[in-house]
């Protein structure tokens, strides 16, 4: 059987790699008149789409430091922002200014990635570009999955040369870390490429801008499960059940332990392995998506410290 479950965990602080959720406290951001969501990978918070913020100037002039944001949109056409987001040069992004993690054109609150972030980013997804891009982006070895929820789009560039170039194939990110005086650190994907690149780009180019918060989640992961310490171990029935494809499984930590969640088949064979890993003390949640799972019953089994405990699920398409 083909196995197509999506996982996440909510309040879960050492092992968020692919949550899928939006931010603790802040599932969207109205900025300049348009909704953009959130998306927790880890411990950051990212925006789920590219800025499309600014006045659209055409792709073979370059932005100016005239108190205006500045975008391009692909091709000169103003759909291409509508979905893929505005391409910016580097200045632009930044304001004018060069100080790493700087706000730039991001909403309040919010800021240009430095390298490390990226870096982060990376990490927490095992340096899976796949998992960053939305699916039906790219192919072959570079088919997007969408497993983080970073929902990327392989939007293209603007060229230094004032021409548009490869929507569809590629997609690069702006960093605020100026690394020599033409350049600056940027994150790109590829349509038939896996990993995450790492690179240089030449501030003249126009890329796309994804914002991070300026605030760590871990703390507030702490504050939340500190508040909610809950007074034994249990597991929730998932809800719904019958389910089709989506539902929810809730789960209870009362002290420290190692937790091991597995999914078992009617015959008791494992076929997926949840949550494995070391958990403080909290309240938490897994998602699954049963899409590409064939309908049947399937049993889900917890193992944390002394508590250990089976319900049974089932799949209705």
């Amino acid at each position: 059987m083909k196995l197509g479950f999506l996982i996440s965990a909510l309040f879960s602080f050492s092992g968020l790699v692919f949550s899928q959720n939006p931010c603790p406290n802040l599932p969207a951001v109205n900025y300049g008149g348009k909704i953009y969501n959130t998306v927790q990978i880890g411990t950051q918070c990212w925006l789920k789409e590219n800025l499309d913020i600014g006045t659209m100037i055409p792709v073979n002039q370059d932005g100016s430091n005239n108190g205006s944001i500045e975008k391009y949109c692909y091709n000169n056409d103003i759909n291409n922002c509508n979905v893929y987001g505005g391409l910016y040069q580097w200045n632009e992004a930044m304001q004018y200014a060069s100080t790493p993690g700087s706000k730039g054109i991001c909403p309040t609150g919010w800021h240009i990635p430095t390298i490390e972030e990226f870096q982060s980013l990376a990490n927490m997804v095992q340096n899976d570009g796949n998992a960053l891009k939305a699916i039906g982006q790219g192919t072959g070895n570079g088919s997007g999955t969408n497993t983080s929820g970073f929902s990327a789009l392989l939007s293209g560039y603007r060229g230094n040369d004032g021409q548009s170039y490869y929507i569809g194939s590629h997609s690069r990110f702006w960093g605020s870390i100026e690394n020599i005086t033409f350049g600056a650190n940027i994150i790109h994907l590829y349509y038939n490429v896996g990993n995450i690149g790492f690179g240089d780009g030449y501030k003249e180019f126009g890329y796309s801008v994804r914002c991070v918060n300026d605030i760590n989640i871990t703390s507030v992961f702490e504050e939340l499960n500190q508040n909610q310490i809950p007074e034994g171990y249990s597991i929730s029935q998932n809800y719904p059940n019958p389910f089709n494809p989506n539902t929810l499984i809730k789960y209870s930590i009362p002290k420290f332990c190692h937790v091991t969640i597995k999914l078992f088949d009617l015959l008791g064979k494992e076929i997926l392995l949840l949550i494995d890993e070391d958990k403080n003390p909290g309240n938490y949640e897994i998602y699954i998506n049963g899409k590409d799972f064939a309908s049947g019953i399937y049993y889900y089994k917890i193992n944390a410290g002394e508590f250990l405990q089976s319900k049974k699920m089932v799949l209705l398409k």
